[in-house]
């Protein structure tokens, strides 16, 4: 299979993605957004004044940033693992087409797919709330993706039980962080080779607020992510799907 039928072949991995995933994630946003806007809409009226200076806005950004969290997992979610449990792989590289080059555009897929579902969860927010950034929303979406996204990609070719196995890295590393990352010794000293999730909160609030963040900790995020792609590539091209 060429690269032109190779790309051909990605509105079918979208018209999966939407199928499959991107339903369940604008359902999971739209359920959680109602849920935190439906109280304010009720006391203040259709168009709560909620805005960066209200004391609630910092509520509504963590819960913004966590749809984002949840989507990333759902997409990333047996991308590749899913296709070695049921055996896919032996129809979809029936045909001479790059392992490696498949699973790239498949990632990508999701990433547009993520994007483009948080581009109508943002949008509907936008209309009750105005002063929400839409494409600060999105800028955070690839971000998170492409540091969540890449470990995921990473945990699906290495393991079959990836979800739990990235829930558990994506929330231990920041308790672990919380516990030790002030500490001297050892264990202060081998968790700040944890991904950077403590810095999350500050990182989301500032960048879906106003469109800036601390450079280290971007820089920091999407090394980890991209670090770990490469790393399932790798892994990808040494190994095989039928192990």
């Amino acid at each position: 299979m060429n690269r032109g039928r190779l790309g051909k072949y990605s509105l079918w991995q979208f018209r999966d993605f939407v199928i499959e995933r991107g339903i369940a994630i604008l359902i999971i946003g739209f359920l959680w957004g109602y849920v935190l806007i439906a109280p304010f809409r009720a006391a203040n009226g259709p168009r709560p004044m909620l805005n960066p200076s209200s004391p609630m806005w910092p509520l509504l950004i963590t819960v913004a940033s966590s749809i984002v969290s949840l989507s990333v997992l759902i997409a990333v979610n047996g991308i590749v693992s899913t296709d070695r449990k049921m055996g896919y792989y032996r129809f979809l590289f029936s045909k001479p087409v790059s392992v490696i080059a498949y699973y790239v555009q498949l990632y990508f897929v999701h990433m547009m797919g993520v994007v483009a579902a948080m581009l109508v969860l943002s949008g509907i927010l936008r209309a009750i709330i105005p002063d929400f950034s839409i494409v600060n929303y999105l800028l955070y979406t690839v971000l998170i993706f492409v540091a969540m996204g890449g470990i995921g990609f990473f945990i699906s070719v290495a393991t079959r039980f990836d979800w739990v196995t990235l829930a558990a890295v994506w929330l231990g590393s920041r308790a672990l962080r919380d516990l030790y990352g002030a500490k001297p010794g050892l264990p202060g000293k081998l968790v700040q080779v944890l991904p950077p999730v403590h810095r999350l909160n500050d990182l989301s609030n500032s960048l879906i607020t106003n469109g800036s963040a601390h450079t280290n900790d971007v820089i920091w995020l999407l090394s980890y992510g991209a670090l770990f792609f490469v790393l399932g590539l790798v892994l990808l091209r040494q190994g095989s799907l039928a192990d």
